[in-house]
């Protein structure tokens, strides 16, 4: 794209409205309302449709009760979606009231290739670079974590499915006949490996050509939400039941399972979902390229 395209597509862009800080403050407290709503509980929705669908083909009826509250399912979700579209609509009316583009969050005009970048477009495109530049080195170790929590996490149900005891206390805990295929074991431990590829690929910047860059990063928000909920929720009555302001919640028969799993896979849930964020973000810096809409980058 030469200057002059750029020039002109900058020009076309429409006026700026006016910055509303009433209009941004409410646009993000509808969008924590609804996800966190939906935060309550869309994990274990996501998970439970797999698992019924995986129950369905293999007629294996699971270690969990695939009973499905649909109604109650599809408000979470729903709600999920919705907050995500008022999130990027009030991000994207930020933009256009502070005089940037909507769509990548740019600002100024994008200087003519040959120039020496003087200007005050590009020292502002420069100091946003150098800016990232000092954050990107953490979001790529961000990749790895987030590699080696997913690997973790998913290695411990895999071995389970192929009859393993570790983390067990009763080596019976699912049943006399377990499989690799079995719902709730098989089946997130594909999800573990996903992370391992999802991790990996955005600490090296690195995906299959034919995927196009948006999936594994729709894949890493939509894993981040529920990885986040999930480790924050269950993680913060942990701490307040030993503070002593609920009643324990890992207590009683934890089904056979060793009390150390539940205390250990929620924080590493947490931690997995953050690291996971961390490293999409990154991904998504480093490979956004130049805007289609305004021409800069």
């Amino acid at each position: 794209m030469n200057s002059q395209q750029t020039n002109s597509r900058i020009e076309a862009r429409p006026e700026a409205p006016p910055y509303r800080p009433l209009i941004v403050a409410g646009g993000w407290t509808a969008t924590a309302l609804l996800i966190g709503y939906s935060a309550t509980g869309v994990a274990f929705d996501i998970l439970l449709v797999i698992m019924k669908g995986i129950s369905l083909l293999t007629g294996d009826p699971g270690v969990l009760s695939l009973d499905i509250d649909w109604v109650l399912s599809g408000t979470r979700v729903a709600s999920l979606i919705a907050g995500t579209v008022v999130a990027v609509a009030t991000m994207r009316y930020r933009r256009r009231a502070t005089g940037a583009c909507s769509r990548c969050g740019r600002t100024g005009h994008h200087p003519h290739p040959e120039s020496d970048h003087t200007g005050a477009a590009g020292q502002d495109e420069q100091h946003e670079r150098s800016a990232w530049s000092g954050l990107s080195g953490y979001t790529r170790h961000a990749g790895y974590a987030s590699a080696l929590l997913a690997a973790a996490y998913g290695g411990l149900k895999a071995q389970w499915g192929l009859g393993g005891t570790f983390g067990l206390d009763d080596p019976h805990a699912f049943g006399d006949d377990v499989h690799l295929w079995t719902p709730g074991l098989g089946d997130t431990a594909v999800l573990g490996l996903i992370g391992v590829a999802l991790g990996i690929g955005f600490a090296r910047t690195w995906t299959p050509r034919f995927i196009p860059r948006w999936m594994p990063l729709t894949a890493a928000f939509v894993g981040s939400v529920m990885l986040i909920s999930t480790g924050l929720i269950s993680t913060g009555m942990m701490v307040a039941a030993e503070l002593g302001l609920l009643e324990p919640q890992i207590s009683g028969d934890l089904g056979g399972v060793s009390a150390w799993v539940f205390q250990g896979i929620y924080p590493l849930f947490l931690t997995w979902g953050l690291t996971m964020a961390a490293a999409a973000i990154g991904y998504h810096y480093r490979t956004r390229g130049r805007c289609a809409a305004c021409g800069l980058g």
